[in-house]
């Protein structure tokens, strides 16, 4: 074989090796790279899992019934839904929180702006005379979640308090700032029972068991004296009860908490009939809103109760309403969020 033939030979061996490993390496960075990015995203979504659940509780697909039997028709009839799986904060949200989120984005909340012809400020409890003179719920100027007890008040100690004096869009501003939502009322509703079908109460079936006050609510004569049996006449720190089965605080008492849902009073009775009993998947709540208190007036849901409320209002069916610009010393909220690929 002449030395041409060789070099001709060589250099085709070689240009077959040279397209060989080139065609693997690139089969191999076609198949790598994706595989490298997945598990680059699952490693980084596995991170974001384990920072959120420090502050969040995952919760589980599942169903319940929802609303009462005996209680106000607005909570009947009694409908089964279901909800897809989420994070929900385990707590509702900070003056601490709140803060940076104000200091991040500059927001000024409802409170802190005139409205309806009235200065800055928000609604405050004042206990009246015992003769009743007086009404319990008192506009005070300069109240606001800064302030929660109007001029001159400040957030010293309450770092650990439910952020209060913030409206419905408030909470929206500060939700979607954290890559979150409010919830549905189903969504909050599922979360109170904590996996029990029937629940009354977060925590069971008596308001008060073994003479026990499980959470931050009124003991004594509404609205004259609050006999602070529960060991707080006013909100308290997040957590300072013992949490329900899903490891959530203050689903009952302490800050009432905004939901997403409009208010509508029949919105229950006029849920789509669904065959054979099925539930109603992720239900969003109504279009539009209707409170026969007060016709005419768009509302906002409000679960949970607070510090103010009795047993009646802090039901886990206990459904609350107000309007999205209202504020109060009673009102905070909760986020929740999706999670991730579902």
């Amino acid at each position: 074989m002449s030395d041409t033939t060789t070099r001709n030979a060589a250099k085709r061996t070689g240009l077959i090796l040279t397209i060989f490993f080139a065609g693997f390496f690139g089969l191999a960075i076609v198949w790598v790279v994706p595989e490298a990015r997945r598990i680059s995203r699952e490693k980084n979504q596995r991170l974001a899992e384990a920072r959120l659940g420090a502050d969040m509780v995952r919760i589980a697909a599942g169903g319940i019934t929802m609303g009462s039997n005996d209680g106000p028709a607005e909570e009947q009839p009694l409908h089964d839904i279901k909800v897809s799986e989420f994070w929900m904060d385990r707590s509702e949200v900070t003056n601490e929180q709140f803060e940076r989120f104000v200091k991040t984005t500059g927001h000024i909340t409802t409170a802190e702006l005139p409205r309806d012809g009235k200065p800055p400020g928000s609604w405050c409890f004042r206990a009246p005379s015992q003769n009743g003179v007086a009404a319990w719920k008192v506009w005070v100027p300069g109240a606001s979640w800064r302030a929660p007890q109007g001029l001159g008040s400040d957030l010293k100690n309450r770092d650990k308090h439910p952020v209060v004096h913030v409206s419905y869009n408030d909470a929206v501003a500060f939700a979607k700032w954290s890559g979150k939502r409010l919830p549905t009322e189903a969504e909050w509703e599922f979360a109170a029972r904590g996996g029990e079908l029937m629940l009354k109460y977060p925590w069971g079936r008596e308001a008060s068991p073994s003479g026990m006050f499980p959470a931050n609510t009124w003991q004594g004569d509404f609205p004259f004296k609050n006999d602070a049996a529960d060991g707080f006449a006013g909100v308290a720190p997040v957590g300072s009860f013992a949490p329900n089965n899903y490891g959530l605080s203050d689903l009952a008492g302490n800050a009432a908490e905004w939901c997403s849902d409009w208010f509508s009073a029949s919105f229950y009775a006029e849920l789509r009939p669904v065959p054979d009993r099925a539930a109603h998947r992720n239900p969003q709540g109504p279009d539009t809103s209707s409170d026969p208190a007060e016709p005419g007036i768009w509302k906002r849901v409000v679960r949970g109760g607070s510090w103010l409320s009795g047993p009646a209002d802090f039901r886990v069916s206990a459904r609350g309403r107000e309007e999205p610009d209202f504020t109060a010393e009673w009102i905070g909220f909760r986020c929740v969020r999706d999670v991730a690929g579902k």
